[in-house]
């Protein structure tokens, strides 16, 4: 799934999947600037903290979200 926030005029991109390959979660950051930052998690549970985590500071900084998550075609388990 993809997820897009906006704060001012900056925006900012995240991916949620699942590598079947490694067998891994993922999380990753698109910024604006053209980086990124991946984030991989063993286990589901941990995966699942970490997201809400995410959420709490994506609150906190006043990211707001721009719309529902674009679901992507692959990118989960199978």
């Amino acid at each position: 799934m993809i997820w897009l926030y906006e704060r001012d005029s900056e925006v900012l991109r995240i991916e949620t999947r699942y590598d079947n390959a490694s067998g891994s979660y993922e999380l990753i950051w698109h910024r604006q600037d053209g980086t990124q930052t991946v984030e991989q998690f063993s286990s589901e549970a941990s995966y699942r903290v970490r997201l809400e985590a995410v959420e709490r500071v994506l609150q906190t900084d006043r990211w707001m979200s721009s719309g529902p998550p674009h679901i992507l075609k692959d990118g989960w388990r199978t």
